[in-house]
């Protein structure tokens, strides 16, 4: 009877013995360094990247593919010839004015996702450029400034769809002057 509490111990011994090399031998499962949270900094600095950009073909893909979603499986078509914008041209003193009322903007959208806030001075603004400036790229920046803002607050701020349009942009008229955007992959 000795020998089976013998044999039992040196069973649960060369148990918890595998067990425990089995742990410290295996290979360290590296874990991926977790992102560190979004700061109100970081959403800023985005925020102005975003707004203040210039023209670029993914701002017409939105739209698009609302309209034309391509069935699943389907490769999206690249487009042969390039986007060309019209834009009337600005004198000196207006640039200033408006890139005054732009830089603003920016501030404003990240004011807006504060809570208790609103994006109501941020739709102003845009407002305030499209009126002073139509058919200029700060027209173009403004509208595309608005279609950030959420489509829950459209409604909230009166915002339109023609407002936010921006195929107005693609349609050559008079005094304006051909902007060739070009798709960086």
């Amino acid at each position: 009877m000795d020998t089976f509490w013998l044999k039992a111990a040196a069973v649960i011994v060369v148990i918890a013995a595998v067990f425990v090399g089995y742990t410290l031998l295996k290979p360290a499962e590296q874990e991926k360094p977790k992102e560190p949270p979004k700061t109100i900094y970081d959403m800023a600095r985005q925020d102005r990247e975003e707004l203040l950009a210039e023209p670029d073909v993914n701002d017409f893909k939105n739209n698009e593919s609302t309209e034309n979603a391509p069935q699943k499986g389907a490769e999206p078509e690249k487009s042969a010839a390039p986007t060309v914008l019209y834009f009337k041209e600005v004198s000196e003193i207006e640039s200033i004015q408006a890139e005054n009322i732009l830089a603003n903007i920016p501030s404003f959208r990240t004011i807006g996702r504060m809570p208790f806030t609103g994006y109501k001075a941020m739709v102003e603004s845009c407002r305030l450029l499209i009126r002073r400036f139509p058919g200029t790229i700060y027209d173009y920046k403004a509208r595309r400034a608005m279609t950030e803002i959420p489509q829950q607050y459209w409604g909230r701020y009166k915002i339109t769809d023609e407002e936010v349009s921006l195929d107005y942009f693609k349609q050559p008229r008079p005094d304006t002057i051909p902007y060739t955007v070009t798709e960086d992959d």
